[in-house]
């Protein structure tokens, strides 16, 4: 263990007390352990609640209103709450028109009108998230329905808006509301390719399983990954990315892809769905410190690949962010591996080395001050939601102390070296 690190499935900051260093440390206290870029098993997500070597009050979390949402489709996976999630390509009376949701998009292409033609079938999409209104606009903009009002009291009656399933439906125009309502409850036949995409994926990494999956090339999936202003107008969030790029916002779900689908469906469809799903995010707190939506999801990004617990989001989250009002270095190694690039090597076999910190990259936060320039990965929204609101503590360090995954959190300098100690014990490594 003389020149590098041993390896487990998450980081830690291993910055000594004191002010912040301006080059890597030579003989660092605690491991740096690096994130594995395999997709990640179920079983991590069961790690035990971290450790606290000076347990601190954490304040609760800020509670806010939940829009209804329409439940998955049975069967789905809980692990990535995966939706069953499809793009169509909405036909009325022959005619091609996209139907999306008003409130995501704003503007909606359709081939609608006022007057219904019965007996034509029409296909319509119901996204992941859809409230029982924004499914009564995407009836009516199809061409389905006529009067949002009298879908929305026909689901009301029966207390169906949380039984409204997303997916792509093919409804015949002149149906009776009730009959559309049963037919969202029972849900959509399964169609299309099913596309998952695990969480903490880089846009590299997502385009070898789209193209595995899809058939379609990594490279074109790269390319339109790279080419965030092309999408700015209907994704804002997306406006002034760091190097045009995508990274961080390939929301992770399993979608229904349709054969044939090209690599700009397969992006706008993740876009979207990364929309839908940070509608209700609180970015208030965040704000309040100085930061943007867009620091919001590269300080999740760094979460997602810094710990798989979910007790420990908020945790690491506040370390973030009191790391960053203090004005220290971040010191966290995720950020160094995707600097080196997260397939560069099997980072499980062949841990970081001291001589990697060094690597010249913006990313690298052993060498520069606060966040990196953009996003390392595709985070989940608790990673998110966690970014947006931490847990109130002064910890200021966090050090693997247990072979499954979970770290003790520290404020003060003693209170690190006894952490240090723990993981040496705990690893063998006195």
């Amino acid at each position: 263990m003389a020149n590098h690190f041993r390896h487990h499935q998450t980081g830690d900051l291993t910055t000594s007390p004191g002010t912040k260093p301006k080059a890597a440390p030579s003989a660092p206290a605690a491991p740096l352990a690096v994130p594995s870029a395999e997709p990640r098993k179920a079983a991590s997500r069961k790690a035990a609640v971290p450790k606290a070597a000076s347990p601190k009050a954490v304040a609760q979390r800020r509670t806010r209103d939940q829009r209804r949402r329409t439940k998955p489709p049975r069967g789905a996976s809980h692990k990535f709450r995966n939706f069953v999630i499809t793009l169509v390509v909405v036909v009325v009376v022959g005619a091609a028109a996209y139907v999306a949701v008003p409130r995501i998009i704003g503007a909606v292409n359709a081939a609608g009108s006022s007057s219904l033609n019965i007996g034509s079938t029409v296909q319509v999409y119901v996204p992941s998230g859809s409230t029982t209104r924004d499914i009564a606009g995407i009836l009516k903009t199809g061409g389905v329905i006529s009067n949002t009002s009298d879908f929305i009291n026909a689901v009301e009656a029966e207390n169906n808006a949380s039984n409204l399933k997303p997916g792509t439906y093919s409804l015949v125009v002149g149906t009776s509301n009730d009959d559309l309502v049963a037919a969202l409850v029972a849900g959509p036949p399964d169609t299309g390719i099913k596309l998952t995409i695990p969480e903490g994926l880089t846009v590299q990494q997502t385009a070898a399983i789209v193209e595995k999956t899809c058939g379609i090339p990594a490279a074109d999936f790269i390319a339109e990954a790279n080419s965030a202003d092309k999408y700015a107008a209907d994704f804002p969030f997306v406006a002034g990315a760091y190097n045009n790029s995508l990274e961080g916002f390939l929301y992770p779900l399993t979608y229904q892809v349709p054969v044939g689908a090209n690599a700009e469906t397969v992006i706008r469809l993740l876009l979207k769905q990364y929309a839908i799903e940070t509608a209700d995010v609180d970015w208030s707190y965040a704000a309040s410190k100085g930061l943007s939506e867009y620091d919001v999801i590269k300080i999740a990004s760094m979460i997602e690949k810094e710990t798989f617990t979910a007790d420990e989001r908020p945790l690491v989250s506040s370390v973030i962010y009191n790391r960053l009002s203090t004005g220290m270095r971040l010191q966290i190694c995720s950020t160094v591996v995707y600097a080196l690039g997260p397939d560069s090597r099997d980072f499980g076999i062949n841990p970081l080395l001291y001589v990697d910190l060094q690597v010249d990259s913006p990313y690298n936060t052993y060498t520069h001050d606060g966040l990196p320039p953009g996003p390392i990965c595709s985070p989940q929204l608790a990673s998110i939601e966690a970014a947006a609101a931490p847990a109130d503590t002064t910890y200021i360090y966090y050090v693997l102390t247990s072979k499954d995954g979970t770290h003790t959190f520290c404020t003060t300098s003693d209170e690190f070296a006894q952490a240090n100690a723990v993981y040496r014990q705990v690893f063998g490594l006195n």
